[in-house]
């Protein structure tokens, strides 16, 4: 059996590089087809070809439509925001040609037998990581598991210091601060290192914050400019816009190594040349750098430190090169920027060393040097549930955020009557105590309890994030040994088998028209698939067997602690600093049901008690009875007080308090 190579793959929004492990036990970076370590994030959907780096970029200002670029920002999104030659596909599919590309590449330096790890933000959600390893396996590799980038960053850090053997650590424990600036996202992650161990004190960041704001603020900046100098000009079409873009983009480098550039723009003839100073620039992304800031300090103060207890900072990713922002970090830690490992380098080694420890960590490779990495999560994973005492919905936090991984807990329910089959439990993402703040994360339904279960009995459920930040769920029913069958349906992401169809269109040679015929057929055998299951449950089916669909409640009753978003909301946070569930726009999801409420589904799990079929018919047949009461009362008391004023109304003859009959009333108005 051939050696298997350790690669490492940093998947990044503008640009993405591989890494591996050499013969001697160092990290390489991987060379692509055009001879650099850093590929475009650019895929160019060609009639020909699925074009994927420098050749895309290049066309991406004269075929707009046909370049999909920086997807990685909707990955958790349904859809790329573009449109490809009038269709939108999913950005996992987009990231997967990207990936196709790089493992193209990989082959071509090592061969086929590699294991690779694929990077992801710190602050990305367990959606968003799914997400990422799917596209991972849409693009054919072999994928050993997925890796945050501070902390591949600080691997290879690590790597270069000696840190990662037993014996190594020249300088002892130290503390370090991961600021990670990329193209699309941003990172801060607090680290301890020490002999062989790797540990992640905290986390945080912003995955809608990276080096295409500031393009796209001195993009702004250029463009009310020549609405200035040509007030007459047509509107900016989508190749004028990315024409802008690039020429700000271009500006940006030449500012991080002087102090002033020009940004070049010609429109129908119509040009401007407008000089732009490293001081304008920075005055015009002040905000942005302050949002790093924000974001920094509170990643130092969740792990319980002072900026005076951190011993380096190090400085990931391209957008770190910009002078605002490296003054703006020295300035609050008091320390200069360790410039060790390289910007564009770092998270690509570090995740080929954290593949050659899972290799060791699975049994793969036996001669890897014994190493420890400990990770958290970036968020808190709750259930939603409805409290007792308020009834109100609220997010029962399970594993708070930045928790050490892999962890595991486990809750306790009970059955609300007999034989219940079956329950679903709606999983959160967030730090809010309101379910609306968080970000619905799956269902979890449990199916096929077994028959004859007495009311009363324990079901315990387990919810366990690995290593990754990867989350599973498992259910058992105690004292009988028996599993009950649990399935995640995700409120994000592709099923499965979506992902293995995408595999075969992204896998296959070819241009769009390929493409675009692989997915049709894709698209046809699903509709065949979903007619076939329609016809089915349109055929005659045997009576189905009368059941009580219940729910559970904790066997403990406990309210949903306060979570460390409210803590934060008490302080002045700046905008969208700590970007993460509790900013995220509410998704509508299930509601909770409890008795009091009127709207119900069935099988939800909350802190209450849910109506049996029998019952739901005799509480409608009392509905109408008592609506029909009142309605009668209301009549009688408005017939009285009608009787009050005009007596004479008394039709009925009925001896009302205070309302004389109807022939008295006669008499007195004659």
């Amino acid at each position: 059996m051939a050696n298997i190579i350790p690669v490492g793959i940093d998947l990044g929004t503008t640009l993405s590089a591989a890494s591996y492990i050499d013969a001697e036990g160092r990290t390489q970076m991987i060379r692509n087809n055009a001879g650099g370590i850093l590929t475009p994030s650019v895929v160019l959907f060609d009639d020909d070809d699925i074009v994927v780096g420098n050749p895309a970029w290049e066309a991406a200002l004269e075929f707009p439509g046909r370049v999909a670029e920086n997807a990685k920002r909707d990955v958790g999104a349904a859809l790329y925001r573009y449109k490809i030659v009038g269709q939108q596909y999913p950005p996992e599919v987009i990231q997967g040609c990207i990936l196709r590309q790089l493992r193209h590449d990989i082959v071509e330096a090592l061969g086929e037998d590699f294991q690779a790890v694929i990077t992801v933000p710190a602050y990305f959600d367990e959606a968003r990581r799914k997400i990422t390893a799917d596209s991972g396996k849409m693009s054919g590799l072999p994928v050993l598991d997925i890796v945050n980038e501070p902390t591949a960053a600080a691997l290879a850090f690590g790597e270069q210091l000696g840190y990662l053997s037993p014996d190594g650590a020249p300088e002892g424990e130290l503390k370090l601060v991961v600021y990670d600036l990329g193209g699309g996202t941003f990172d801060v992650t607090v680290m301890q290192l020490s002999a062989g161990k790797v540990r992640t004190l905290s986390t945080d960041g912003d995955y809608e914050l990276g080096g295409i704001h500031w393009d796209a603020r001195l993009a702004d900046h250029a463009t009310d400019q020549f609405r200035a100098l040509y007030p007459d000009a047509r509107e900016f079409d989508d190749r004028d816009k990315a024409r802008v873009l690039r020429a700000a983009r271009g500006a940006k480098h030449d500012l991080s190594a002087v102090p002033m550039a020009t940004l070049t723009f010609a429109m129908d003839g119509d040009e401007m040349r407008l000089p732009v100073t490293r001081e304008d620039f920075e005055m015009l992304t002040a905000d942005l750098v302050e949002r790093t800031v924000f974001t920094t300090n509170q990643a130092v103060k969740a792990a319980g430190l002072l900026w005076d207890d951190i011993d380096r900072l190090l400085l990931v990713g391209g957008s770190t090169r910009m002078p605002a922002v490296r003054k703006a970090m020295q300035k609050i830690s008091g320390l200069k920027p360790d410039d060790s490992v390289h910007p564009d380098e770092a998270v690509a080694r570090g995740a080929a060393v954290f593949a050659r420890y899972l290799m060791g960590v699975r049994g793969i490779d036996q001669a890897v040097p014994k190493l420890k990495v400990t990770d958290v999560n970036s968020h808190g994973l709750g259930i939603e549930g409805v409290n007792q005492e308020t009834m109100r919905t609220q997010n029962v936090t399970l594993i708070p955020r930045n928790t050490p991984l892999p962890f595991t807990v486990t809750r306790k329910f009970v059955t609300k009557t007999d034989n219940q089959r079956s329950i679903k439990i709606q999983l959160l993402e967030g730090e809010s105590s309101l379910p609306d703040q968080c970000s619905p994360l799956a269902v979890a339904a449990l199916k096929h309890l077994p028959p004859g279960l007495p009311a009363g009995t324990p079901i315990t459920v387990t919810y366990n994030y690995d290593s990754s930040g990867r989350l599973s769920v498992n259910a058992s029913v105690e004292g009988m040994g028996d599993q009950a069958q649990i399935e995640l349906d995700r409120v994000r992401g592709l099923p499965e088998h979506r992902v293995e169809r995408w595999k075969k269109v992204i896998c296959r040679d070819g241009g769009y028209e390929d493409f675009e015929e692989a997915v049709a057929a894709m698209i046809l055998s699903d509709e065949e698939v979903h007619s076939a299951s329609a016809k089915k449950i349109n055929e005659p089916q045997p009576a189905p067997v009368e059941r009580k669909k219940q729910t559970l409640e904790p066997a403990v009753h406990s309210g949903a602690p306060q979570a460390a978003s409210d803590r934060l909301r008490n302080e002045k946070q700046h905008a969208k600093a700590a970007a993460g569930a509790s900013q995220r726009k509410p998704q509508p999801r299930p509601q909770p049901v409890a008795k009091p409420q009127p709207k119900k589904e069935k099988d939800e799990l909350y802190w209450g008690e849910q109506d049996t079929d029998e019952e739901k018919s005799s509480s409608q047949v009392g509905i109408i009875l008592g609506s029909c009461v009142a309605v009668f009362l209301g009549l009688m008391v408005l017939y009285y007080g009608a009787c009050l004023i005009f007596p004479s109304l008394n039709v009925l003859r009925l001896p009302l308090p205070g309302a004389a009959s109807a022939a008295e009333s006669l008499s007195m108005w004659v």
